[in-house]
């Protein structure tokens, strides 16, 4: 009797212990999958923000672009109209010189004029 009752309590130890390493085991793998699950979780988050992240810097480039453009747009406006107006005013220039060059000629000629009226006049 002693012996079976030694060997049941040695049986009750040996489940006891079992059971605790069970116990352990589940715990262990429960927080393991609970850690896997947080990981996943972050992941999961990051990868969200990044994508929110990466749209707002696309949009941005994007109204970036379209400003070049603007800026672009207008910087050929104003050199067209500087080109235009420097045209015009080229040509303007043109039209005084030539009556510059015709009041010399007139005067010129009036001055050739009156030198022979002198000189006739002398002889």
């Amino acid at each position: 009797m002693t012996d079976t009752m030694s060997l049941m309590q040695i049986a009750a130890t040996i489940t006891v212990l079992g059971g605790a390493y069970l116990t352990i085991r589940k715990i262990a793998r429960d927080a393991e999958k609970s850690k896997e699950h947080q990981a996943a979780v972050i992941l999961q988050s990051a990868k969200e923000e990044d994508s929110l992240i990466k749209a707002k810097l696309e949009a941005r480039i994007e109204l970036v672009r379209v400003e070049l453009a603007n800026i672009k747009l207008n910087v050929d406006k104003d050199l067209n109209h500087f080109k235009e107006s420097h045209e015009m005013e080229i040509e303007m220039l043109g039209k005084k010189v030539e009556e510059i060059r015709a009041e010399f000629r007139s005067s010129h000629s009036q001055l050739v004029e009156l030198l022979t009226k002198i000189v006739n006049r002398r002889d």
